[in-house]
């Protein structure tokens, strides 16, 4: 976006926050010596801001409401607000209150590396809104496609519940410290996932919700491969594929010292909405359990073979 704006502005959570200071943040992007600096004002406080164009929210889905209740003061109901964010929820909680609210579903990862610098790993992202018929939202799409690929989905929805198929496998990327060890168990941790994600699938399908093509993001129909096909053909590009990802939000949280993680918002939502659609979720259900009861006991990563080992147990109890 800042390439379509050169005006952007950060709210930082404290006064001692660096980006105050150094006007500027730092990114590394996708290609060789690709390092970029983007020129910004941050301030931690929105008392006396200039009212903007539109907002950006990015915050945890824990922080959303106070973050709410202050774009909301500061500049009122009216101003159009482009959520980023992970889950489902945080949807009828921003469209019962702003008037103009847009949706960005985040097909890539991003992690800090600092308060003033950032690795972004390249992707795509599929853009909604509430007021289909939003000028900005228009705007906003034409300055992102210069840069990467994003396609118009019709329902916030659809495309929130289609993302969140493949967000069910942050609890298990972060539980076995997938950032640290990318070449441990791979056939186990490919069978765990298929499971996960197709469990997902079957879900969304019996609730109604229709999938959202996002860019960059497997179809449904190649999850369902995933699952069905020989592992000899499978875990090869499954380990391929996964090479390029990065450390996620969850396991960001955890090394970061947060005890607060988005697992009630991502995994604990789609229990309730198996439950609803009356389909039994074995994979899901152990995953969830399991990784409350480590989070809670502060014990080392587990390897994919012992969090399957696990998995089973749990499911035949």
């Amino acid at each position: 976006m800042h390439s379509g704006t050169n005006q952007t502005s950060f709210l930082v959570r404290t006064p001692e926050n660096e980006l105050i200071q150094a006007k500027a943040f730092q990114c590394l992007l996708p290609g060789e010596k690709n390092y970029r600096v983007y020129t910004c004002n941050a301030f931690s406080s929105l008392t006396n801001v200039d009212k903007p164009d539109f907002v950006v929210i990015g915050v945890k889905s824990y922080s959303l409401d106070k973050a709410l209740n202050d774009i909301e003061q500061a500049f009122g109901k009216d101003i159009p607000v482009l959520s980023v964010l992970n889950g489902v929820n945080h949807i009828e909680q921003i469209s019962g209150r702003f008037s103009n609210a847009m949706f960005a579903t985040i097909g890539f990862n991003a992690y800090r590396t600092s308060q003033i610098a950032a690795v972004a790993v390249g992707g795509a992202l599929a853009l909604s809104g509430t007021n289909p018929d939003s000028k900005i939202l228009d705007e906003i799409f034409k300055i992102l496609k210069r840069k990467i690929s994003v396609s118009l989905v019709k329902k916030p929805s659809d495309a929130a519940h289609s993302k969140l198929v493949f967000n069910l496998g942050n609890a298990l990327l972060t539980i076995v410290a997938f950032h640290n060890n990318r070449n441990r168990d791979i056939p186990e941790l490919q069978h765990i996932m298929a499971n996960i994600m197709w469990e997902g699938v079957r879900v969304l399908r019996k609730s109604g919700i229709k999938e959202a093509r996002i860019p960059d993001m497997p179809p449904w129909v190649l999850l369902w491969l995933s699952k069905v096909l020989p592992s000899q053909l499978v875990v090869p590009i499954f380990k391929k594929k996964m090479q390029g990802s990065t450390i996620n939000s969850m396991a960001q949280d955890l090394e970061n010292g947060v005890n607060q993680t988005e697992l009630e918002d991502l995994n604990g939502y789609f229990l309730k909405l198996a439950q609803k659609a009356k389909v039994e979720v074995p994979y899901n259900t152990a995953l969830y359990q399991i990784f409350k009861e480590w989070v809670e006991s502060k014990n080392q990563p587990l390897t994919p073979a012992e969090l399957l080992s696990r998995i089973s147990s749990f499911s035949n109890r």
